[in-house]
């Protein structure tokens, strides 16, 4: 699997097929059973954790947003309100935050960091339609390159220009969006004795 700069690709598969682990891989979590897991040297990841273990409940929205790019409180603010955070909920600590609070939180901090390699485990889980058509803006502004794994058809037709398959191992490409990758495995099923 070869991702070039500025590229969109949905990750599929059935659960425990390996996505995540793959994405743990790339993140240099984890060490690959095979093969070879090569970054660019001009490569910054960002990855966005199903289970929000990048953020620290401890602290507040504010500060969250200001650990990851030095700025002014006001302007922190004006930011985390780009991602449907009003200025009071801005003060409260992350610990307090719903899931889907955490969610724009998580993504709103990947937009502000200097990261051109988006990783997204599921990153529509726990979220709202005024949520997600945020983190799809979000994602419509970012310059970089996109690796996502969701099952929101919606959200993939959306975002992804290719599709990649992963199956007993396997990596299969679709050079398309969801509908596209699910159009050509119909041809397949009704293809196939």
């Amino acid at each position: 699997l070869l991702l070039w700069h500025g590229e969109r690709v949905g990750l599929l598969g059935p659960n425990g097929a390996g996505k995540s682990v793959l994405l743990r891989c790339i993140l240099g979590r984890e060490t690959p059973d095979g093969g070879v897991v090569r970054i660019g040297p001009s490569v910054r990841v960002g990855y966005y954790a199903q289970e929000h273990e990048t953020l620290d409940p401890n602290k507040t929205l504010i500060e969250e947003a200001r650990s990851v790019k030095p700025m002014y409180e006001q302007q922190a603010v004006g930011f985390l309100g780009e991602f449907l955070f009003p200025y009071e909920m801005a003060r409260q600590k992350v610990g307090e935050l719903s899931g889907g609070e955490r969610s724009r939180l998580q993504l709103a901090k990947l937009m502000l960091s200097d990261v051109n390699f988006l990783l997204l485990d599921e990153p529509t889980n726990n979220l709202d339609l005024p949520s997600c058509e945020v983190l799809e803006g979000a994602l419509d502004d970012f310059q970089g390159t996109v690796l996502t794994i969701s099952h929101d058809r919606y959200f993939l037709d959306r975002v992804v220009d290719r599709v990649v398959e992963l199956d007993n191992g396997a990596l299969v490409e679709y050079a398309g969006d969801y509908s596209y990758y699910r159009e050509k495995k119909r041809g397949d099923i009704i293809a196939s004795p």
